[in-house]
This record gives C-alpha cells, structure tokens and sequence, in this order.
C-alpha cells in the first residue's frame, strides 16, 4: 500500500473518531437521568431529573437544580421535588409543565414535565403543527393542582401553536453514556403572548423529550455603552457573588433569549424490550416500558473498565458537582461506585484523577477549583468505597485542555468532566 493511501486511510479514521456516534433512542426506564444546562449572568448552572419508577398507570421522577446566588438570593438556590406523570397524559396531554417550584404538587393532570406528549410529537409530524401549552410560572409561587382552586398551575399556562420547520429531523449533540452522539428531534417554532418560542422533541413517540427550548427568542435587548461599562465595573469586583444588575444581562452583551433549556447529558442503565411499539400493547394500558434493569445502556464499570484497558484513560462526565464547588451531587453515586467497582477488580491499577473546568471565570479561579474537585472525587472514593489512596493521585488543570468550544451550553458542559488515566 502507498504511503499516501496510508495516510488518508488514517485521516479518514481520525474524522471519523472526531464526530459524534450515530443517533439512538432514550429508553423511558428507571434510573434514566437528564441533566439539563441553564445559563446566568454568574455561569452554568445544572438541573438533573432522575426517573425512580415507570408504569403504565404514571411515572415518578426527581427534580434537583443548585442555582446561583442571584440579587434577590444572596444564598444557593437549592431546589428539590418529585413529579408523577399520569401514563395517560403521556400519550394524549398538550400541556407542558416545565417550571418545577420549591412547594410543587407531585401530580399536575393533564400536563406532561419531560417534553411533548405522543400525541403532540404524532402531530408535528402528520400535520405539520400542534397546539399546547406552556408554563410561566415563577419561583416564589405556591400553586395547586385543583383547576377550582385560586392560584393553580393552569392559571399559568400559556397557549402556544408550534409549527414543524423543515421536513427531515434536526440532530441535536448530547453526552448520551458519556458519549457524543447526535440525537434526532423534530422541530416547532411558534409564538406564546407576543414571544417567538423554538422547541426540539427527541424524535421518539415513546419518549418524545424535550431536548431544546427558547422561549423569548431575542427577548433581551443588547447593552448600551453605558450598562457595558457598569458591567465591566462589576466584574472587576473581586470574590462578588453577583456579576450583573437589574435589568441587564452582563453575561450577553449582544442579547439573547430570555428562557433557554439544553439537555447536556443523558446516562441510563436500563434498555426498553426490544420491538416495543410506541403505545403498544407490550408496553401496558399506559404504552410505557418499565424496561430491563439488568441491562446496560453504555457506560458503566464495564465501559469504564475497557477504556482504561485499552487507551489507559477514560472521561467521566457523570460526576457531578454544585454550582462553583467541590461538593459532590448524590446523583453522582452511580459514577463512583463503577470507578470503585473497576478498581477492585484491578487490585494493581493505580489512577490519576484529573479535574477539567469551562472558561467562565478566571485562570486561578478555575486551577483551584479542578484541583478541589479531584480530590473531591479522591475523598469520596477512599471514605465511601474504601479504596486504598495511594491508588489515587489528584491533579487540576483549570481550562486549559477543553474538548470543545467555550461559547455554548453544550460545549461547556463537555469540557467539565473528570478525567482517569491509569498510571500503573
């Protein structure tokens, strides 16, 4: 063989390597987690919703978010709530219950939390458009799921007719397992009180979620010379909690959206049965699949296992932290416990905990906080899973070794990772 047909041999497998795997579906099944990415003023902020059971009749998930101090909230925003979703509603419903408030009622009939319903997404797809409804409720309200009562979450819906752009699913890049992939969605645009909205459903009936939102499309107006500079003053301010004032967005110069959602990441464990039509009769009265729990959906101890194996390092993304800290989120147990498990199958591996930032913030600040968030990960392997520690060596390189660009959600949230590489 020439050397040139070597060569471009290799350049067509190193462009392969780079782009994201091929499309796939989410299985609706317990432990399926999402995490969603939100943007303010002072960073990226995460909310993780986790499914803890699935059946024909509803399904039940957990809502977690750590927002950042904001000029109302000198302190973290912690908010925590659990959702059922009726299995009926999630054929038929066209109502979108989005907001999740700090006092919510677990059952809210007649809308869904994840994304459209079946029906919605069947819509979109035969008829070109659908009709729901969205919240825009805020987070100081207390409301009830009593249509007869005064204030109710459906006070707060707002109708909303989404039109399909283009005729061929959009992709859309999400960590799925750890793993870049490009997952199909179908997308609406449309208006809700004067505002242009976008929404991207993962092309999938049987779990059609939400992947992308915009709401307020070029809402917030770009800066005046004069807020630039107040800006600029603000960030000047050293260790302040808040890096923006009333009415501006000092994180968006040019302007931007007013509400955005971007799922990031999605990790489960568990496959739907194979075969299983969208509201088939396999799936129950509901069209729901509880799923196998015995099987693996990608990452794992074994996926963790082969790639330090065979390259000798291996990204986490699944570890996740509070907002500009190295506390450790309880829905990172899965991740530590696979580490954990691969490390006492291989008595004689010994690893590298490297820590990774995005680009918000400073260099130092962001050197501190990647060594804080290996150790972090140290500590919690050595107190919780008994882990010998001078198996464990920690480093942080801030974010100077980003895997993608530092200019959306999306690429931020694939640059904050934790990194292992076997070093004996």
């Amino acid at each position: 063989m020439k050397v040139v047909d070597r060569l471009l041999i290799l350049a067509v497998a190193l462009t392969a390597a780079s782009k994201p795997a091929a499309a796939q579906t989410i299985p609706l099944c317990p432990g399926l987690t999402i995490v969603t990415a939100v943007s303010q003023a002072n960073g990226d902020y995460e909310s993780i919703k986790t499914i803890e059971s699935v059946a024909p009749a509803e399904v039940q998930f957990k809502y977690s978010s750590e927002a950042p101090p904001g000029l109302l909230d000198p302190d973290m925003v912690r908010t925590t709530v659990r959702r059922r979703m009726l299995g009926a509603d999630l054929q038929s419903a066209h109502a979108y219950q989005q907001v999740f408030l700090d006092k919510s009622d677990e059952t809210i009939p007649g809308t869904t939390s994840l994304g459209a319903s079946a029906a919605m997404l069947r819509e979109l797809k035969t008829k070109g458009e659908t009709e729901f409804q969205i919240s825009n409720a805020y987070g100081e309200l207390t409301l009830s799921a009593d249509r007869s009562k005064f204030p109710s979450y459906y006070n707060y819906l707002q109708q909303v007719k989404l039109k399909r752009v283009g005729t061929a699913p959009v992709t859309v890049r999400v960590l799925v397992n750890d793993r870049l992939v490009e997952l199909p969605t179908i997308r609406g645009d449309g208006e809700s009180v004067g505002d242009k909205v976008q929404f991207l459903f993962l092309d999938d009936e049987r779990n059609p979620l939400a992947l992308s939102f915009r709401l307020g499309i070029d809402g917030i107006k770009p800066l005046i010379p004069v807020q630039r500079q107040l800006c600029e003053k603000l960030r000047s301010i050293p260790n302040a909690p808040i890096k923006s004032a009333p009415g501006m967005r000092c994180d968006m110069p040019n302007g931007g959206d007013r509400d955005v959602l971007r799922v990031i990441k999605i990790t489960y464990r568990c496959a739907a049965p194979a075969g299983l039509p969208a509201g088939g009769a396999g799936a129950g009265a509901g069209g729901l699949a509880g799923g196998d729990a015995g099987v693996v959906g990608g990452l794992g101890a074994g996926a963790i296992e082969q790639a330090l194996a065979n390259s000798g390092k291996v990204d986490v993304y699944s570890i996740y932290f509070s907002f500009n800290s190295d506390v450790i989120r309880e829905e990172s147990e899965p991740a530590l416990r696979d580490i954990a498990d691969v490390l006492r199958r291989h008595p004689a591996w010994r690893l590298a905990l490297n820590g990774h930032t995005d680009a918000i913030g400073g260099d130092q600040a962001n050197l501190d906080l990647s060594k804080r968030r290996s150790a972090a990960v140290k500590d919690a392997l050595v107190k919780r899973y008994a882990i010998d520690p001078n198996r464990l060596a920690t480093s942080g390189v801030g974010k100077t070794q980003p895997k993608d660009t530092n200019d959306t959600l999306e690429g931020r949230s694939h640059n904050r990772r934790v990194e292992l590489v076997k070093v004996g």
